[in-house]
């Protein structure tokens, strides 16, 4: 961030502090400033609209696994754990939430109504549906911002 401190994407990257690509985000700090500060607002949140920090791990544990990006995953592992929980998302809800996980990281044209439909019917408020959307969206850019930054990274 502004004051020299790693962020996320800095950590997730391999990016130490000096690096070139680590100088060259912050020629933008804004940018460094707003996706640290998506992260914050996706994970910890004022308010979670009926979808904790627990659930919000595991469906971004469940992202990452899905991207097959191994830096993201432990970094959902580490974070889930440290809350306390293995298996935060479970039964129909859990089922539901995965389902719908699964159809937009990996077939998104094919999400429809009905799967938001699951969600609310598996006991999802609509401020969790949207929030769960936002999430997804985040990790799949988080993955893709991961690979241009580890790309400029490897090749110096």
């Amino acid at each position: 961030m502004s004051d020299g401190n790693p962020d996320v994407m800095d950590v997730l990257a391999g990016l130490s502090d000096g690096s070139p690509v680590a100088d060259l985000r912050r020629q933008r700090p804004d940018v460094v400033r707003h996706l640290q500060g998506s992260d914050d607002a996706i994970f910890a949140p004022a308010h979670h609209g009926g979808f904790t920090r627990p659930e919000r791990e595991a469906a971004a544990l469940r992202v990452a696994t899905l991207l097959r990006d191994g830096a993201l995953e432990e970094h959902y592992r580490r974070r889930m754990v440290a809350l306390g929980e293995t298996h935060p998302l479970n039964g129909a809800r859990g089922e539901a939430i995965f389902a719908h996980i699964d159809c937009v990281t990996m077939a998104p044209d094919s999400a429809s109504q009905a799967d938001l439909d699951r969600l609310l019917a598996a006991g999802m408020t609509p401020h969790a549906v949207v929030s769960l959307s936002q999430l997804i969206a985040y990790v799949n850019f988080q993955s893709r911002v991961l690979a241009g930054l580890r790309m400029l990274r490897d090749a110096r």
